[in-house]
């Protein structure tokens, strides 16, 4: 295999041809893998505002659409608490789990191929009322923040991680979208890995329209350093691997 067949490669290796000639985890009846990442009891969690709670912006579904786009100027202003609860549940929010056990249902606010739902958010924050600047994860199930490391503002080490995209560090906040390598291996085995990078565009345009509803702008960003990604957000970039992440902040005012 060389460089310039990689993607045909890929695309052949995990056809669903070769899908179905082997047998997944899930068919032989192993244990179905964590909806989340589990809390640690080490770390602070704070619960966030519950969707029923939320009030949001008028603002029609064709609207959100014909006004989308990818903004890269952020006014300083804060996002509030009501905001950054809004757009993670947006994205990423549980709004039903039924069964249990390897019977298990979820169903979020995203669609998932075969309800795998692999992704996990984490975030940088810099600029959320309420919230020291740092290193965050969301934990869907309790919809709370995890913080993981709020020693400083990450902002700045992560636009050089961006290959240098420095309007990211003027972003009031970052999201990661995190693949959970076994959430999808369990069912689909390595044809998983197609569906992840198709389910994290469902999440990103959901991050994009409800930025809408609050006044904000997102740019989504895939380019960066894995290596040096994995490391600053303490995942190991292979069980555990960033796909996609986006900025947000408010608009600047006209």
């Amino acid at each position: 295999m060389t460089a310039d067949n990689i993607g045909r490669f890929f695309l052949r290796e995990t056809s669903l041809e070769i899908m179905l000639s082997k047998q997944s985890d899930q068919a032989k009846g192993l244990p179905q893998p964590p909806v989340g990442p589990e809390p640690k009891d080490d770390k602070k969690r704070i619960p966030l505002i519950g969707p029923r709670d939320i009030s949001v912006g008028e603002i029609s579904l064709r609207e959100a659409i014909e006004n989308r786009r990818s903004i890269r100027e952020y006014s300083a202003e804060y996002l509030s608490f009501q905001d950054l609860s809004w757009l993670l549940w947006s994205t990423q929010g549980i709004q039903k789990i039924t069964g249990e056990g390897n019977s298990r249902k979820v169903y979020r606010t995203v669609p998932s191929a075969g309800g795998r739902h692999p992704l996990d958010m984490h975030m940088a924050i810099s600029r959320v009322e309420g919230l020291e600047p740092g290193l965050y994860t969301y934990l869907p199930v309790s919809h709370e923040l995890q913080a993981e490391n709020t020693c400083m503002d990450f902002a700045e080490k992560i636009a050089v991680l961006c290959r240098n995209q420095m309007f990211i560090e003027k972003a009031a906040a970052i999201f990661f979208w995190i693949g959970d390598e076994y959430r999808f291996m369990w069912r689909h085995m390595e044809r998983g890995y197609r569906f992840v990078f198709e389910d994290v565009g469902h999440s990103c345009q959901n991050l994009y329209l409800a930025c809408e509803n609050i006044g904000c702008g997102c740019c989504a960003i895939g380019y960066f350093d894995e290596k040096g990604l994995s490391s600053l957000l303490g995942i190991d970039g292979e069980k555990l691997f960033p796909v996609y992440a986006a900025c947000v902040g408010k608009k600047q005012k006209k």
